[in-house]
């Protein structure tokens, strides 16, 4: 089937059958990858220790008064 359009032309390609034999069997083995750098991202994962003294004084409020009033 062929398209024709003003500013696009389409031309049928032939089309091989696909062997799966050679898909499936490798002729070389694969490179080593090398894990990613941590320079590569782009968040600088520490954990922010002012916020985690602030959720834990929240949890600790929220535990003596959860005891309390029950």
């Amino acid at each position: 089937m062929k398209a024709s359009l003003p500013m696009y032309n389409e031309v049928e390609q032939p089309v091989e059958p696909i062997d799966e034999h050679k898909l499936a069997v490798a002729e070389e083995e694969p490179a080593k990858i090398e894990p990613p750098k941590t320079s590569y991202y782009l968040v600088n994962a520490v954990t922010p220790l002012k916020a985690v003294l602030i959720a834990l004084a929240i949890l600790a409020v929220w535990a003596v008064a959860e005891f309390l009033i029950v």
